[in-house]
């Protein structure tokens, strides 16, 4: 991989500047990775490194869960980029989900009004980006489908065949059947200080629940993804239409720490994060991030995205189109090398260990390199290591701590005695900060 650091930057500026994207030779087998990702957030994956930006979200708020309430007048929107430029079109289809993200068993009709392949039919060319592209929008639902019951959702992008996605990303639909109380707090049994405890209750009195064991579930994710390792709550009691999911030695999670910042939406200014914007001589942008360093041992707060990013760029009419690719230099300070595998994790890389985000070791340099093209925008990141045995390690560069601000979404499932599917019948955030 060609990197410049930053100490050395100005005396390369002069010369053209060929950067490329790598796919190292990891010690991590794909069958690692793949184990991981499915514990991470396995209902979003992307298997075409031309396609970019994907991003789902309701209505216009490009920041949030990409949920709908039934029977309410709301609406998804899909966007993304296409960098390939000998596609033919694009088509998508819908099927319903478990609670666990597994394809269920029920019929179309069952679950849906409409067509089960549909085309994308909205769709413009880039604007006056150095790096062409055409960008899709889609919202859901539309004229083509009408969705009809509550529960978890796929929706696959993909070419030709279904069974062979371009992408894949998961959307929930909500019906308010139940409340809850949550907390979240340092745990009671353990003088570990890195973690979070969540306390849960269910109230459910819409509900006839005879076995709440077995009828309901509860899912938690983390600033939009599941902690690998950690368990999912189970019930401890229930009582008078309420079901209790907290346990003094349970629903422990990893506090992590706040994530890094990185603004690309002045190409002409470095941007929080970046030491120095350059373009080589056909005007493709480059962007040099500060080199980081670990953090292990100290907490700082910042206010940061949670891990999200948001496509901008100034000075344009039409962000979503006239928004440039940069390829964005990573690096990380590291004396010696980790017993791993580095990656730079957020929903830039789809909350997943992505090979498009694997970090190579420098060793002349004594640090951890990546050249990562992304859409100009306000972007969230931090480094992730995968130990030699396959386990995730959130501490070794990061650190942890209890203290770290932190979204939990739960979501309550709901699957009676005379249902077919999982419903959702409950979707509920609590913030670490505004707990306290």
């Amino acid at each position: 991989m060609f990197h410049l650091s930053y100490k050395s930057m100005s005396r390369f500026f002069i010369y053209p500047l060929v950067l490329f994207s790598f796919l190292s030779v990891s010690t991590i087998s794909a069958q690692n990775e793949n184990k991981i990702n499915k514990q991470l957030a396995w209902k979003d994956v992307c298997f075409d490194l031309q396609i970019g930006n994907i991003q789902l979200y309701k209505g216009d708020e490009e920041i949030s869960l990409p949920l709908l309430t039934l029977g309410m007048n709301e609406f998804l929107t899909l966007r993304f980029d296409d960098l390939s430029t000998t596609r033919s079109s694009l088509r998508y289809t819908i099927v319903h989900c478990t609670a666990d993200w597994e394809e269920d068993n029920l019929f179309l009709n069952e679950y849906m009004d409409g067509f089960q392949e549909n085309w994308f039919n909205n769709s413009k060319h880039s604007h006056a980006a150095r790096v062409g592209y055409q960008h899709y929008e889609l919202q859901i639902p539309n004229r083509d489908v009408q969705l009809k019951v509550s529960g978890n959702y796929l929706l696959k992008v993909y070419e030709r065949d279904a069974s062979k996605p371009v992408f894949v990303r998961g959307f929930s639909i909500v019906e308010p059947k139940s409340t809850a109380t949550l907390h979240v707090r340092p745990p009671m049994l353990t003088g570990e200080r890195c973690l979070q405890q969540l306390e849960i209750i269910v109230n459910h009195p819409q509900l006839e629940v005879r076995n709440a064991f077995r009828e309901l579930k509860v899912r938690v994710e983390q600033n939009g993804y599941r902690l690998p390792n950690a368990e999912q709550p189970t019930p401890t009691f229930v009582e008078n239409n309420r079901t209790s999911f907290s346990q003094p030695d349970r629903n422990w999670y990893m506090g992590g720490n706040e994530f890094r910042f990185l603004d690309t939406r002045n190409l002409e200014f470095s941007g929080q994060g970046v030491a120095q914007m350059t373009t080589d001589d056909n005007g493709r942008a480059y962007a040099f991030l500060y080199p980081d360093d670990s953090r292990d041992r100290t907490y700082l707060y910042s206010r940061d995205l949670n891990g999200l990013y948001r496509t901008d760029a100034y000075r344009t009419r039409n962000r979503f189109i006239e928004a440039d690719y940069v390829t964005s230099i990573f690096t990380l300070n590291a004396f010696n090398p980790f017993d791993g595998e580095v990656y730079v994790f957020g929903k830039l890389s789809n909350f997943t260990l992505h090979p498009e985000f694997r970090m190579e070791y420098n060793e002349e340099r004594q640090a951890y390199e990546l050249n990562a093209l992304l859409k100009q925008g306000l972007y969230n990141y931090r480094y992730l290591l995968v130990a030699n045995d396959g386990k995730v390690d959130w501490e070794a560069i990061e650190g942890c701590f209890a203290e770290t601000e932190n979204n939990y979404n739960v979501y309550v499932y709901y699957r009676g005695i005379r249902d077919r599917h999982d419903r959702l019948v409950g979707v509920f955030t609590i913030n670490t900060a505004t707990n306290r």
